[in-house]
């Protein structure tokens, strides 16, 4: 029974850590047509997927088609589809900015009813084909199923051994995120700096600006003391 026991924790613990956890962006599309697009701020070099899908559960044999797009904060087009139900895109940035995937249904054409998409979009870590670095790295996650008869301690041997390699697959994960966030700070930290450079060369401007406006504003008033001075004597006034 202990045997078991162990056997059946390692089991739920290897599937704990090598089940992926993803989230889709859904997007809806009005009848009468138009664009829906998301955007996402992303620095250079870093790696893009995306997988986008129509989906229309009312009418699953004439699926309408849509027009995809992606731009980059300069206005280069990374990805352009016309009449397409699915497709996918990839591409590593090479500037730092906000990142357009816009999605059109021409509107000279209406549907029936509004059409709904699905975007599965992935950036840095998440986009890593970690099934390559597996194998790169001869890493596998993955049970050996034993059909002759062995000893207790063999089976626990095994299944221990399967269950490593999923925490080392996993823990591989888990590098590559912590280095994600440490560049993710980094880049934060330069951010920081650049702001606060602007900042201050913002703030020396305005002083010399109010200190230049200020010595303006005394010549003038001088300037005008000395003139009615001279006009009144010349008047004879004073």
């Amino acid at each position: 029974m202990a045997i078991r026991g162990i056997v059946a924790i390692s089991t739920v613990l290897l599937f704990l850590l090598t089940v992926n956890h993803g989230e889709a962006i859904w997007l809806t599309i009005p009848a009468t047509g138009g664009t829906k697009c998301v955007s996402e701020e992303i620095q250079s070099h870093v790696v893009v997927m995306a997988d986008y899908y129509v989906v229309d559960e009312q009418n699953p044999g004439n699926t309408p088609a849509v027009s995809a797009k992606v731009t980059s904060p300069y206005g280069n087009d990374l990805h352009h589809q016309d009449n397409v139900t699915h497709g996918q895109f990839a591409f590593t940035t090479q500037e730092t900015g906000n990142y357009l995937a816009c999605f059109s249904v021409d509107s000279s054409h209406p549907l029936a009813n509004p059409l709904t998409l699905g975007i599965d979009w992935k950036t840095g870590i998440a986009a890593k084909d970690w099934d390559s670095v597996a194998k790169k790295e001869k890493i596998e996650a993955s049970y050996i199923y034993i059909t002759s008869p062995r000893s207790d301690v063999y089976y626990i041997v095994m299944y221990v051994y399967c269950f490593l390699q999923g925490v080392e697959l996993q823990l591989t994960r888990l590098e590559g995120l912590v280095q994600a966030i440490r560049e993710n700070i980094d880049y934060i930290k330069n951010r920081e700096g650049e702001m606060r450079e602007v900042s201050e060369a913002t703030n020396a401007r305005v002083a010399w600006f109010s200190i230049m406006s200020l010595g303006v504003c005394l010549s003038a008033a001088g300037a005008q003391i000395w003139y009615l001075k001279r006009y009144f004597h010349k008047k004879k006034l004073i």
